[in-house]
């Protein structure tokens, strides 16, 4: 197939990742299994500041980045995919033992509150937490969504041969499968790879939410994103030749939760400021809102800031958009836009 000016950027090919060496030691360190969230997020914060905030010429900019809408001609049509002025997908990583035995449930309890449901990205072989299936399969009775964060939530995947790569991918799968949940991913960190989406779809995953718009902060993918506000289906490489995957990409449109709180070092005013900007641009642009909020204690699952995950949804809720899971997006979408 031909690969258009706007398929070039949203696919990111025109960069190569570089997780590079202070990702690795990390890893090797078990940053992201071993070390204590207070001592791991002070030392990511500091790997952080070797970042590209002051690059000439960067490949994107930040927060906002959706050169790839402005030169795709099917624009127009997609921004008249909603029925209000633009969509919404509250979603979850749920990374740790206490983010899922406890803020996972004290999220539950606000989103039901105030009529929200929201996709959680769980991690089906963790080291820390096992799934509990009637748990889980009574969320989704109650309209909940779930997809699969990786295999492991190690930071191990982009350094593992392609077959071991495939295998996280299909393992991931078979467990969703057992707990009859759609095919849906979230690559842990985002730490994508070129060949993941062609894994993705030989295992028959339906979405996916890897992709940032842009992003300036995470190590060793900073300064990439597939500048765009609306999903697509990303292209793969099958025998030599570019193929349009029918899973559908759904990228992360606003700032982690995470990114606001060490990258930048905000404050929740800041936070609720910089969300309510980002969001009203999207509206203007009748594009998707996609959140990554966690209910890890490190980040707004702790006990004192349950109450501003409160206000986050307010905020959203006064705003007046579409509300989707990820899932029931990608079913609706796929309808309606032929791949």
């Amino acid at each position: 197939m031909t690969v258009s000016k706007s398929d070039y950027y949203r696919n990111e090919m025109d960069i190569d990742y570089n997780p590079g060496i202070a990702l690795r030691l990390g890893v090797s360190l078990g940053l992201a299994q071993f070390i204590p969230y207070q001592i791991r997020n002070r030392f990511v914060s500091m790997l952080s500041l070797f970042g590209p905030k002051e690059i000439e010429n960067r490949r994107r900019k930040f927060p906002t980045d959706d050169l790839a809408d402005e030169l795709d001609t099917s624009t127009v049509e997609k921004r008249d995919f909603w029925q209000k002025d633009f969509g919404v997908i509250m979603s979850h990583d749920v990374d740790t033992k206490i983010g899922y035995d406890y803020g996972m449930r004290k999220f539950v309890e606000i989103e039901k509150e105030l009529d929200v449901v929201s996709t959680f990205n769980v991690v089906p072989d963790s080291q820390e937490y096992t799934l509990e299936r009637e748990y889980i399969q009574d969320l989704v009775s109650d309209g909940f969504d779930f997809g699969m964060h990786g295999l492991h939530h190690d930071g191990k995947f982009v350094y593992l041969t392609l077959d071991e790569q495939y295998m996280r991918v299909k393992m991931a799968a078979d467990i969703a499968k057992e707990f009859e949940l759609p095919l849906g991913y979230r690559a842990p960190y985002l730490h994508r790879t070129k060949q993941l989406i062609g894994s993705l779809t030989k295992e028959g995953y339906i979405w996916d939410s890897s992709y940032p718009d842009t992003d300036e902060s995470t190590v060793g993918y900073a300064d990439t994103g597939s500048r765009t506000l609306f999903p697509f289906h990303p292209l793969w490489r099958d025998t030599g030749s570019w193929q349009k995957s029918p899973l559908l990409e759904i990228p992360v449109t606003m700032p982690q939760d995470w990114t606001l709180l060490y990258y930048y070092k905000m404050s929740e005013e800041e936070m609720l400021k910089a969300w309510k900007k980002k969001m009203e641009y999207i509206k203007s642009k009748n594009g998707l809102a996609v959140f990554v909020i966690h209910p890890d204690p490190e980040d707004l699952g702790h006990p004192k800031r349950l109450g501003f995950y409160r206000r986050v949804l307010n905020m959203i809720k006064d705003a007046d958009p579409e509300w989707f899971t990820s899932t029931a997006l990608a079913k609706r979408w796929t309808s309606k836009f032929r791949f």
